[in-house]
């Protein structure tokens, strides 16, 4: 019996070994796509505004900054991975209400923070005017922004599944990879939009 448990719990380390390498290449795949993604943003700036002088082309003069629901967003984003890492510390000593509700209060906050994106791309292009559609800001603005939403769209898929064995009681203190990389994966999309943010700060 000793040696059958020894047997199973080596066993569920190799699968969690396993299942951090897998995570560690989605991250390093996905970082390098943003930081393509980014690069060109940078580059076209820099073409437009020094190599061709034409700054009107970038963004209508008088006109910076980003919306206001843009430090909304963030705080959200910081709730979510505030909120799941509650849910995987207490999943961690088997409190399988208080990971259930820190695990529903991440899922709300993502989904509110998807809500805030797209009206900060609404106000911001009626803020642009009859400018924002040759407004070439407008444009990089929509590809970071949608590129980081896909992203925390394809995300939901791990949440929703994570809260149906939460409901199930399928994890436990000594058995909750799904929890763990979950949770990984909202927290690498938080870095990643104070990246993709700092970058449409510089250039907007």
């Amino acid at each position: 019996m000793a040696i059958d448990s020894s047997n199973a719990k080596r066993r569920r380390l190799a699968d969690a070994s396993l299942g951090q390498l897998g995570m560690l290449v989605v991250f390093v795949s996905l970082s390098v796509l943003f930081f393509a993604a980014s690069l060109a943003v940078l580059i076209t700036n820099h073409q437009v505004l020094v190599a061709t002088r034409q700054t009107a082309s970038w963004r209508p003069p008088g006109h910076h900054g980003l919306p206001w629901g843009t430090a909304a967003s963030t705080l959200l984003l910081g709730i979510v991975s505030y909120a799941l890492q509650s849910a995987l510390n207490a999943i961690r000593t088997n409190r399988f209400t208080q990971a259930l509700l820190g695990w529903r209060i991440g899922g709300g906050a993502a989904l509110a923070f998807l809500a805030v994106q797209a009206l900060n791309v609404r106000l911001l292009t009626a803020f642009e005017g009859e400018h924002a559609s040759t407004s070439l800001f407008i444009y990089c603005y929509d590809l970071l922004v949608g590129l980081h939403a896909l992203h925390v769209l394809g995300g939901f898929v791990p949440l929703m599944l994570v809260h149906a064995r939460l409901v199930r009681r399928d994890y436990s203190s000594s058995r909750h990879d799904g929890v763990t990389f979950c949770t990984q994966y909202w927290h690498y999309l938080g870095v990643v939009w104070l990246v993709l943010l700092g970058v449409l700060l510089w250039v907007g």
